[in-house]
């Protein structure tokens, strides 16, 4: 972590600012080896400050329970956990083993070589899919955050402001959630981004998703048959995104933007995010009961302190992550 002079940053429209850079991208905003992206807006300073925001000492676990998916989305294969005795050796005591481990088996950070562009076939900042690899000269890798992922956080309830303003959402349907949605949910919570914000929506995917029927998440299971809410995928919203210097963007739904989503798509948020703004993704998060103590005592700013597997060549990790109010 270092210094940035948020102000000194390019704004949204004046992107890119390296010659050859596809429109639209920070390519080079941060060095051209850079590889975290925007999680450089995490500073020391921020985590000072993010630290002021604990007044209660209440501790809220933002991943949810592996295997909480069952079956698991996206057909992935479930995790087996296996409780290795010591007796054989003559010892009381245990290990375990965790088999068929997905890191994106639920609660989710996707980092920056999970989706290349595929119109630009490159990854964040120009990375070649040559250079995403396993072990210490990976490209991208998620264990460039392991020590970096602190700082304030924000919560925006869209599901509850969307019920609130008489327009609910079907959060098991495809429904998109708006840039005005969101604005108009934070100057209803009387809140504000600040530069160097992990920013968490809350869409009601999740809460729909457990109280579901046993044959509904068999079906949800389906790459084809799932479908979820999610936040739109706009130039609008990236704009909006990068002209806060919102340092990552964390949902309760499976991917962020509504599924399904076309990989043809170039637009999708995926692609705008994580192949163009080096911005990561956060996905399956359970955000209820932070909600609810939000909406309680009308605070939804928090320290959030996330350390993501400190693999070396990872693509994806589970957040391992808490807000701390």
């Amino acid at each position: 972590m270092g210094k940035i002079d948020f102000a000194a940053l390019p704004r949204f429209a004046e992107l890119p600012v390296k010659p050859g850079a596809p429109p639209e991208s920070a390519w080079g905003v941060f060095g051209d080896d850079d590889e975290v992206g925007c999680v450089n807006l995490l500073t020391e300073e921020g985590v000072v400050e993010a630290a002021r925001l604990v007044r209660k000492g209440k501790v809220f676990r933002l991943d949810t329970r592996i295997n909480y998916a069952d079956p698991p989305l996206f057909r992935r294969a479930p995790v087996r956990h296996n409780i290795i005795s010591f007796e054989p050796f003559g010892v009381l005591g245990h290990d375990d083993s965790l088999d068929n481990y997905n890191t994106q088996e639920g609660s989710q950070w996707d980092g920056l070589a999970h989706m290349g562009h595929p119109r630009h076939r490159a990854f964040y900042n120009g990375m070649k899919a040559s250079q995403i690899k396993d072990g210490p000269d990976g490209k991208l890798s998620i264990h460039r955050w392991a020590g970096r992922f602190v700082g304030r956080g924000l919560l925006i309830d869209a599901f509850k402001y969307r019920g609130e303003q008489q327009r609910p959402v079907n959060p098991l349907d495809s429904e998109s959630y708006s840039l005005a949605d969101l604005i108009g949910a934070l100057a209803a919570q009387d809140a504000a981004l600040k530069p160097g914000t992990i920013l968490l929506v809350r869409t009601g995917w999740m809460r729909a998703y457990l109280s579901a029927s046993a044959e509904q998440k068999q079906t949800m299971a389906s790459l084809s048959k799932l479908r979820s809410c999610g936040i739109e995928s706009s130039r609008d919203l990236m704009a909006w995104l990068w002209d806060n210097r919102v340092a990552a963007l964390g949902t309760d739904c499976p991917a962020v933007e509504p599924w399904p989503w076309s990989f043809q798509d170039e637009n999708a948020l995926h692609y705008r995010a994580l192949a163009l703004l080096g911005l990561p993704l956060g996905e399956q998060f359970d955000l209820d009961a932070l909600a609810a103590d939000c909406a309680a005592d009308r605070r939804y700013e928090f320290m959030m302190v996330s350390a993501p597997l400190n693999l070396l060549g990872g693509i994806a990790s589970p957040p391992n992550a808490v807000a701390i109010k």
